[in-house]
């Protein structure tokens, strides 16, 4: 019971986390302002959390499965609260750049130890829906980011700063410690995976490409698109239109994660239902950039098909374990993420070459470059399919 607790507390660090990272685009404007920051700058800063969160998945994947992951969830949970708190002190370039560097270093821990948490605490056959729940908490995350603006004043970003710290000790460094001393104390209910040096065989190692793959997929449309933050721009959405798709698209993409880890508990069911997805993103995005000028209600509801076509990707992460070998969940799920992290931030920088380069109403290059990764969905999901191991007897 104490360790299925312990993973429901690393499901709140994930959630921060995402809320720690999507906050900032809702706040890069006055910070901006107040600490005279050119364009370029600004960029840095936003691309400072997950430059260092994506490089560093593997080593912490490999380092946790061979370590105690309780203990470095605490120690990355406190050290993220300790960077937060200097972002919100930082009165120049550099002391943003290093703190929320720092920060994204920290928060590398908590989706590789989640994940193998959620292997050591529930049944095999909850892995997969257990994962769709984690990675639906991106959602969770980005819509709480979103709500930021109606409590807080722009300008009041230093506030959230240490708000976000503070929040983060009291829901996960102090509960996560007070766990990990009763399980120190009480004999261990689970065993820890005792090889985790067993060989990768040729197969599995193309099959955890392939999960990679389709996270990169997944995660270069999330990040590129920022929430709507490219389509909108060029489109010239107001306000309003812009919250309530992102929104839509949040919810959207975290009923299709938790869908996804609940269907994809029979591996044989993956493979369609991704391709499923990739038809359902192409096609929505389609809609969205070739028919401009849409009614509010028309573009809400193709962004949460949008949402729920993305949201199958999280089945790379069961596709990548069942493919590596025993006592390497932590690493798998840390490759698969890490490749997924490193393409969104490589898509968010060609979003802004593109919003740079294209004029208001001009949307050709987002449907070229973004037409060719949604044609990529739809290819990685027939490779899936037949990719796709027998069923083994056990």
């Amino acid at each position: 019971m104490r360790y299925r607790l312990l993973w429901l507390v690393s499901l709140v660090f994930v959630v921060w986390m995402i809320w720690a990272e999507t906050s900032f685009q809702y706040f890069e404007h006055p910070v901006a302002q107040e600490l005279k920051l050119t364009p370029s700058s600004l960029s840095l800063v936003v691309a400072a959390f997950l430059l260092p969160y994506g490089l560093m998945q593997v080593p912490v994947g490999w380092i946790l499965d061979r370590g105690v992951a309780e203990r470095w969830l605490i120690g990355s949970a406190a050290m993220a609260a300790v960077l937060t708190s200097a972002f919100g002190l930082s009165g120049d370039f550099y002391g943003l750049l290093l703190s929320r560097a720092g920060m994204g270093l920290a928060c590398a821990v908590a989706f590789p130890a989640s994940a193998l948490l959620a292997h050591r605490a529930l049944p095999p056959q909850r892995f997969a829906l257990a994962i769709g729940f984690t990675d639906s908490l991106l959602g969770v995350g980005a819509s709480l980011a979103a709500l930021m603006p109606l409590f807080l004043a722009p300008d009041q970003w230093r506030l959230l700063a240490w708000f976000q710290s503070g929040a983060l000790i009291l829901l996960v460094v102090l509960p996560a410690f007070a766990l990990t001393r009763r399980i120190e104390v009480a004999p261990r209910a689970l065993p820890v995976p005792t090889s985790p040096n067993a060989r990768w065989s040729a197969s599995g190692r193309r099959r955890v490409l392939l999960a990679a793959l389709i996270y990169a997929w997944g995660g270069g449309l999330i990040f590129g698109l920022a929430q709507y933050g490219l389509i909108s721009g060029l489109q010239q959405w107001s306000t309003g239109l812009k919250i309530s798709a992102s929104f839509s698209l949040s919810l959207g993409m975290s009923l299709g994660m938790v869908l996804s880890g609940w269907f994809g508990s029979v591996p044989k069911r993956r493979a369609p239902m991704l391709l499923s997805g990739a038809v359902a993103v192409s096609l929505a995005f389609c809609v969205l950039v070739l028919a401009q000028g849409l009614a509010q209600g028309v573009v809400i509801a193709v962004a949460a098909v949008l949402g729920l076509g993305v949201g199958t990707a999280v089945l790379a992460f069961p596709m990548a374990e069942d493919a590596a070998p025993a006592g390497s969940t932590a690493l798998a799920a840390a490759l698969v993420n890490s490749v997924g992290t490193l393409t969104g931030a490589l898509m968010t920088a060609v979003s802004g070459l593109i919003l740079q380069l294209s004029r208001p109403g001009d949307t050709s290059l987002v449907l070229v470059v973004y037409g060719l990764l949604c044609c990529a969905g739809i290819v990685v999901a027939l490779l899936a399919q037949r990719l796709s191991p027998a069923p083994q007897v056990a």
